[in-house]
């Protein structure tokens, strides 16, 4: 059952009320009510309980710190204090009346986001298991990137209440940060150089909070961080996100160790590919590759990108050369992409009515987005020598 949290915010201190709220649901937060000043937040702390508390100490005084100190030392409450700027007392003030965390005011989305994950992490004992979702095609150009950046929003928005992840597997020429315009400090290599003594800590800092509810994975833009993100480091930086998101991975274009750890944690594999020869070419190769391997049909499922209903190729052509239905088809709709693309956000935040948009919507609802997986798929480092992607193709030459 998810989590349903009460918050108060106090006069102006997180600037628009209704972003706000909006990014409060994403952490649970059912009801949130807003007062005037501090004295009309006092009756209702009396009087009702609230899980957090968003104050403006810079219009506190003396004694109405105090007064907030002991009513939050009741409620046990988590607190938040904004202020127009990071006054060094003031906000040394505000700790010593409990509060938690300081923003300047008014806050971003992401920066309210941040600031709640981390007092939820600090106040919960929570444990996540989330649902993995590697996004894949055998061939570059057919927009596998864009169908991970706007699956990952899509299960966000679906379920504001759960953490999503979004991990570039890309090494050197991942294009998530390009889509969603982002200039990350950290990346997948900080992981890789430390992934012996990654926490949850570790795991937080590095990662890229966005105000659409998906925290960022970046690949690295160093072309040696590929032969350090082998199997073994691959199955760990999964192990520790899915303990605490729902995942979704977008896998670089060819079988790699790297990818194939991908798909051990994945409780589903998105085959992107269009109504075109080769890209079917491409999908059937890489699914009759995926049967040599063992994974099972139920965790298989063939997308249709950019769908034209004019298209040379059908639907059922489509299913006569892969052998299987088509799960699902996303619709060409190029003006909604490019604007998206433009502007750095994911199609299902900048225009939510768009026919792709709804589309990746009812796609993330279809898939689940659940944190229950469906089978044990807890990810664990592959220990047989040699590449396993190089055993089986040499065991199908023998074939």
């Amino acid at each position: 059952m998810a989590v349903q949290r009460k918050g108060l915010i106090i006069a102006e201190a997180v600037g628009d009320f209704d972003k706000a709220v909006e990014v409060l649901a994403r952490f649970g937060f059912k009801t949130v009510d807003q007062s005037p000043s501090l004295n009309a937040a006092t009756a209702r702390l009396r009087n009702d309980h609230y899980d957090l508390v968003v104050v403006p100490i810079d219009k506190l005084s003396g004694v109405e710190m105090a007064l907030l100190e002991r009513e939050i030392r009741r409620e046990a409450a988590m607190l938040i204090g904004t202020a127009p700027k990071a006054d060094p007392d003031l906000i040394l003030r505000g700790m010593r009346a409990g509060v938690q965390e300081f923003l300047v005011s008014p806050p971003s989305p992401t920066d309210l986001a941040a600031a709640l994950d981390r007092l939820v992490r600090r106040t919960t004992t929570e444990t996540q298991r989330g649902l993995v979702t590697a996004v894949f095609s055998g061939k570059g150009g057919l927009g596998t990137t864009s169908v991970a950046v706007n699956l990952a929003f899509a299960f966000a928005k679906n379920h504001p209440d759960r953490r999503v992840a979004l991990a570039d597997f890309v090494i050197g020429s991942g294009d998530v940060r390009v889509l969603l315009d982002l200039k990350p400090a950290y990346d997948i290599g900080d992981l890789v150089m430390k992934v012996d003594r990654v926490d949850e800590e570790l795991l937080f800092a590095v990662l890229t909070a966005t105000a659409g509810g998906v925290w960022i994975l970046p690949a690295s833009e160093k072309e040696e961080v590929a032969d350090m993100l082998d199997a073994a480091a691959s199955a760990s930086i999964l192990n520790h996100l899915r303990s605490h998101f729902s995942v979704v991975i977008d896998c670089e274009h060819h079988m790699s160790d790297r990818t194939l750890s991908a798909f051990d944690a994945a409780d589903r594999i998105v085959f992107v590919t269009q109504l075109t020869v080769p890209a079917l070419r491409s999908t059937k190769r890489t699914l009759e590759l995926c049967e040599r391997l063992g994974y099972t049909d139920s965790k298989l499922f063939v997308l249709v990108n950019r769908f034209n209903s004019g298209d040379v190729v059908s639907l059922s052509d489509a299913k006569d050369v892969l052998g299987r239905d088509v799960f699902w088809k996303i619709p060409n709709d190029y003006r909604a992409f490019n604007d998206a693309l433009t502007r750095g956000r994911p199609v299902t935040d900048l225009d939510a009515n768009s026919p792709l948009a709804k589309s990746f919507i009812q796609l993330a609802a279809k898939l689940g987005g659940t944190s229950e997986s469906e089978s044990s798929n807890d990810v664990t480092a592959v220990t047989a020598p040699g590449s396993r992607i190089g055993r089986i193709l040499r065991i199908g030459r023998k074939n």
